[in-house]
């Protein structure tokens, strides 16, 4: 296997360039949409009662598996439950190696891991009105009542098949296919016109 950390990552939206929206006058305040960057992102199959892959799992996230439609975070490492036997790790740049070798070695037993960092690209939204915007593309009942910090749901925005987490009360992730996220970027810069719009690239 070939560390990742050794090979040179390039963005989806590398060619995305900055866009910004005035805000217009009684928008509770802009719209903040960066790109996060390149993250590694490693798929996991297996057993939730699988005692011995979530203790690894813990060690190596400081969190065990997470229980449907939620998320954990500790540091630049998140879980996310996808399906009753399926999670997305995502990490750091150039740890998925690391962590994957770490699982592999350690005779888990049905365990299944994949390595999908180039399928999926990063972005996250911030702000009062997200919720508001996020909901004209998006099916899900958004409330914050509903949708809270932590939640991690797979739906569609637009045409786009996403995974949308909730990071704090106005503040969310979206994981997308690296072919949809440009237009993921367009589709919610127009959304956010009415508000006051920034979207950044990563640096």
């Amino acid at each position: 296997m070939v560390s990742s950390a050794v090979l040179p990552g390039r963005s989806t939206l590398a060619d995305v360039a900055a866009i910004q929206h005035p805000v217009p006058q009684g928008s509770a305040g802009k719209i903040t949409m960066r790109e996060a960057g390149i993250h590694d992102l490693i798929n996991l199959r297996c057993q939730p009662d699988n005692k011995k892959a979530n203790a690894l799992v813990k060690k190596l996230t400081s969190h065990a598996l997470p229980s449907a439609n939620q998320s954990v975070q500790a540091g630049d490492r998140t879980i996310i439950w996808l399906a009753p036997d399926e999670w997305l790790i995502m990490a750091e740049a150039g740890a998925a190696s690391t962590i994957m070798a770490d699982m592999e070695t350690a005779k888990l037993g049905h365990v299944a891991t994949t390595e999908v960092s180039n399928a999926y690209g990063i972005i996250t939204i911030d702000g009062k009105s997200s919720r508001d915007m996020l909901a004209k593309h998006c099916a899900l009942d958004l409330h914050e009542s509903v949708f809270t910090k932590g939640t991690a749901i797979q739906t569609i925005m637009g045409h786009a098949g996403i995974i949308l987490i909730a990071t704090g009360d106005n503040s969310f992730t979206i994981i997308g296919r690296t072919s949809f996220m440009p237009y993921l970027v367009a589709l919610l810069a127009d959304a956010s016109v009415e508000y006051g719009f920034e979207y950044r690239p990563a640096k």
